[in-house]
């Protein structure tokens, strides 16, 4: 009774006392929402999900869009922030924003070649150098001057994933411009790791690399060239450096480009690091059994590689136009989705009941956030956040939605397209 007394008391002034011990309920909140479409069965795809995600997650979200761009299922489990944070439980749903990792990276693509098809003076077989700031390019190492924006685009820029080295030191962009193809680097690394990964070739091979984005933060910019070079040629030397000075207008272009080409005409919403609607915020957990969380808000920081915060109705709708319309890319649309080595940005195709499907994972912090998206080839879309790692065994968002996806598909009579991309005839 005592103790009870002084912490009243500790609080009524604002002052911290001991951390009060806070015991999760046993049943996590949940919802199911879905509505019938000839050819697929909407209810057993939710179900299917639902059981093979449990509660190995703190929270989490499933949002499935038709062809049509309806919101077809919705599947909602867990909490955005526990009943042990301040403020209490907030529950996890669709409109509950969290970072998606390197899903970014599919929006950062879908706004590059919309630039690059829409600007007469913009070719995706440009070469990125060309794209760098003025200062940069003398730099630049000869073994990377055939690489172009679609290289960077496939993942052939011949880019290590990141440039941390086995001691300990990141390389910056910079000076990895200057040293060239990386073979030598991910050699160190694997060494390091005592792993066997991607080793890149320029333009040759293909190995997925968070580098070929952390470009684009730059050269996303650089395509709006009117106002890029009245930017870089009003720099003048001061306090901040002119790589400093270029970074932080590269950003906020970066930024309202994205937001111009993808978000506006849908009337959707995210954020750079930051949660655009702090309501619906999730805070991050070690595990689904954690008690408290972290805000992740870290504005100012970069967002082309995996620093966009959005939620499943809205990343889903993103997703959808970028995949079923011709509205944001064109020429350039079969291979954004072709189920080949030559799709532009989508890390891996899967294959389901009906062909193949291509998607994109995002993880960050360890894996405390997840993400994923999935283009069906019926044409449906899904999106799947997640705000924790997963606890015990089973599958991880991707494996939940292909389960439920080849558990609910009539399989369809499958129509070669150009590119052979793999998409059956349209389900409704």
């Amino acid at each position: 009774m005592f103790r009870a007394r002084i912490l009243t008391v500790l609080a009524a002034f604002g002052l911290a006392g001991p951390a009060l011990a806070c015991d999760l309920p046993a049943t996590r909140p949940s919802f199911v929402d879905t509505a019938p479409r000839a050819g697929f069965d909407t209810a057993r795809f939710a179900d299917e999900v639902a059981e093979a995600l449990g509660d190995r997650f703190m929270g989490y979200a499933v949002t499935l869009r038709a062809r049509s761009g309806a919101v077809i299922a919705q599947v909602n489990r867990g909490y955005a922030r526990t009943p042990c944070e301040d403020g209490g439980a907030k529950t996890f749903n669709g409109r509950t924003v969290s970072p998606i990792g390197s899903v970014s990276k599919a929006l950062t693509a879908a706004t590059v070649i919309h630039r690059a098809e829409t600007l007469d003076s913009v070719s995706l077989d440009d070469p990125f150098r060309d794209y760098l700031p003025a200062r940069w390019r003398p730099a630049l190492h000869a073994s990377l001057d055939p690489v172009t924006l679609r290289n960077l685009l496939e993942h052939r820029g011949g880019f290590a994933k990141s440039g941390k080295t086995l001691w300990g030191h990141e390389f910056t962009l910079e000076e990895r411009y200057a040293l060239g193809e990386e073979s030598y680097l991910v050699r160190a690394q694997d060494i390091a790791k005592g792993s066997r990964t991607c080793v890149p070739a320029p333009v040759t091979r293909r190995c997925y690399a968070n580098t070929s984005f952390a470009l684009w933060n730059v050269s996303t910019a650089s395509l709006t060239p009117r106002k890029w070079a009245t930017i870089e040629a009003a720099y003048q030397p001061g306090e901040i450096t002119y790589d400093s000075y270029l970074l932080v207008h590269a950003y906020r272009l970066y930024r309202e480009t994205v937001e111009k080409v993808l978000f506006d005409p849908l009337d959707v919403s995210g954020g750079c690091n930051v949660y655009t609607d702090p309501m619906h915020r999730a805070f991050t957990y070690d595990g689904p059994d954690s008690e408290r969380g972290t805000d992740r808000a870290d504005p100012g920081r970069p967002c082309a590689i995996g620093g966009w915060f959005m939620s499943t109705r809205d990343l889903s709708a993103v997703i959808h136009r970028i995949a079923t319309t011709r509205e944001v890319i064109d020429a350039n649309h079969d291979l954004m989705f072709s189920s080949g080595d030559d799709r532009l940005v989508f890390a891996s195709r899967t294959r389901v009941a009906d062909g193949f499907a291509v998607a994109h994972n995002g993880s960050r912090w360890g894996g405390d956030a997840k993400a994923e998206v999935i283009v069906f080839p019926n044409g449906y879309v899904a999106a799947a956040i997640a705000n924790s790692s997963a606890g015990g065994a089973g599958p991880n968002l991707r494996g939940a939605l292909v389960r439920g996806y080849d558990a609910a598909v009539t399989p369809t009579v499958r129509v070669p397209t150009p590119g052979d991309i793999g998409l059956a005839r349209p389900t409704p």
